[in-house]
């Protein structure tokens, strides 16, 4: 029996943006099952995906060790197909078709490098397609299917300080946004953060009245967070693994950069923006001896909510 071996990332975001990838190899190669190996932490993005027949999740050891004990687990098999996003010792595998990961390029975006992987000229996006019974399970956070009104999505927290635009911006933004005359009047705001992150997101969701907000910090799986996402109108959140989960499920998503490499890690497709710190590259923490009086902020809030409006009236006009 041919089976497919998929070898993704260890963390959320460059794992996020395999999928693309695989629900190409799953939809030309339909006959071939697929068994994932991945980090622990998007080990459930793959789960329960039709076509996906086991999921292996990685935990890091020292001197890779990690790598002969998920080899010794598959068994011996020789694959159809090696797909390997890490360039691991997995890799080395017997198969009939191999794809090593050598390194990325900072001139194209990763839709593009991860799909020239595998041989194609076009871009693979994410995707990440929650089913019917993980959507209606999100009532548990969101409420009944047909009762859930406009949420706003935001996501405070990244994997770096200086990628975090500050809290009361946030906080503000989605004041302004959601209220009487804005573009989101009335919506709920779903703050997302994973376990660790509440320093950036609690702030949000403490000053936040207690009716319209709906914390999710450090509550929910990737893939839970994911069906979410789903059914929001909007998402704004900083460079984060969170953000390409938002794009993945096809909603309007803002993406606030600063340090980093928007060429290769900008948000995907028609449906996003991207704003940049001025100067590009600055990080967008606020800087020292800001006040309220100089604004000296290298993403100010009133650059956002402007650029935000525009988008998303735009995006809901076509």
């Amino acid at each position: 029996m041919k089976r497919t071996l998929f070898v993704a990332s260890n963390r959320l975001g460059d794992a996020v943006l395999t999928t693309g990838v695989l629900h190409y190899l799953l939809e030309t190669e339909s006959d071939i099952p697929i068994t994932v190996v991945c980090g622990d932490i998007p080990k459930s993005i793959f789960e329960g995906v039709p076509g996906v027949d086991r999921v292996i999740g990685v935990k890091k050891r020292c001197l890779s060790l990690h790598w002969p004990e998920v080899a010794l687990s598959l068994g011996p098999v020789v694959w159809h197909r090696i797909v390997d996003f890490r360039g691991s010792l997995l890799g080395f595998l017997p198969a009939r078709h191999r794809h090593i990961w050598r390194g990325g390029k900072d001139d194209i975006h990763k839709a593009q490098a991860n799909a020239q992987l595998i041989g194609l000229d076009k871009p693979l996006p994410p995707r990440i397609l929650p089913t019917p019974s993980q959507i209606d399970a999100s009532g548990k956070w969101l409420g009944p299917v047909d009762q859930r009104g406009k949420i706003m999505a935001l996501a405070p927290t990244a994997n770096f300080y200086q990628k975090q635009w500050h809290h009361e911006n946030y906080l503000r933004l989605a004041k302004e946004l959601t209220a009487k005359d804005g573009i989101l009047e009335g919506a709920r705001i779903a703050v997302f953060g994973a376990p660790g992150e509440e320093a950036q997101a609690m702030p949000v969701v403490n000053a936040l009245p207690k009716e319209q907000v709906i914390d999710l910090v450090g509550k929910t799986t990737p893939m839970e967070a994911a069906t979410i996402l789903s059914q929001c109108d909007l998402f704004v959140g900083n460079d984060s693994g969170l953000m390409h989960t938002a794009v993945a499920v096809d909603i309007p998503t803002v993406a606030l950069f600063g340090i980093g490499k928007p060429t290769v890690y900008r948000p995907w497709g028609d449906r996003s923006l991207c704003l940049q710190s001025a100067p590009p590259g600055t990080p967008i923490i606020r800087p020292e001896g800001y006040s309220d009086l100089n604004r000296a902020e290298p993403l100010p809030l009133e650059r956002v909510l402007k650029e935000v409006e525009s988008f998303y009236v735009r995006i809901t006009e076509k």
